[in-house]
């Protein structure tokens, strides 16, 4: 892995999507993220890797909107977003457990958030019907979550954050419930949506192998800090 730090030139900055600029964060007086900064351009999957307890996971809350930080800044698409509503950001969030509501139906859990930000109805149907064909379950929109797999439910939960068109795709550790093999069917399929979407993706893993198989970068984070960050 190259050792070098996010440029920060013309060309580089025109093409950034996300830029974490000396991100810190303390939780009782514990330093959890200590001027974190981070780069990522448009139309790339970067991975941080790193132990737990290391920072990654409340560096991706803070870029989702959910965790304010205590010092530094956040750009994304070239706006300062520390101020943004996490649901105003433009960045979508695959959880650990996939967080489907058990209560509604496949095609109405991706649906979900298209509705709430009042997408028209026959624009809706579009969505997840290309939602559903993405992740390659084009049938199950009838049915609900308890109904599926685990790895059909970690289908669904990406097809729900791709269905909003988010600026900024972020994975939480998303396969870490699953059994190895399925982990690794998994990790093509996302290399492979990730391919067709575009869609600019950062994702948190402890897992070495996981990282470097499926990102074009990756950031190595120890002690709240980036110590490393390339192919």
């Amino acid at each position: 892995m190259t050792d070098r730090s996010p440029q920060s030139s013309p060309v580089a900055a025109a093409a950034e999507m996300l830029c974490l600029r000396g991100i810190t964060k303390s939780f009782g007086g514990v330093t959890v993220l200590d001027d974190l900064s981070l780069s990522i351009r448009k139309g790339e999957f970067v991975s941080i890797l790193g132990p737990s307890g290391c920072g990654k996971t409340t560096a991706l809350r803070i870029v989702a909107g959910f965790i304010s930080p205590d010092r530094g800044e956040l750009i994304l698409g070239g706006e300062c977003i520390n101020a943004v509503p996490s649901h105003q950001r433009g960045t979508a969030m695959v959880f650990q457990n996939y967080a489907l509501f058990p209560h509604l139906t496949v095609f109405e859990n991706i649906a979900f958030g298209p509705r709430m930000h009042k997408v028209p109805k026959a624009e809706i149907a579009q969505k997840v019907e290309q939602a559903l064909a993405l992740i390659q379950l084009p049938d199950l929109g009838g049915r609900y979550p308890r109904e599926l797999s685990g790895g059909q439910q970690q289908r669904v939960a990406l097809a729900r954050a791709i269905a909003l068109n988010p600026k900024l795709l972020l994975l939480d550790e998303p396969l870490s419930n699953l059994d190895a093999k399925l982990r690794k069917e998994l990790r093509t399929e996302f290399v492979e949506i990730h391919r067709v979407s575009g869609i600019t993706t950062l994702f948190v893993t402890h897992d070495i192998e996981e990282a470097f198989s499926i990102s074009d970068r990756v950031a190595v984070m120890n002690h709240g800090r980036i110590e490393q960050f390339g192919t």
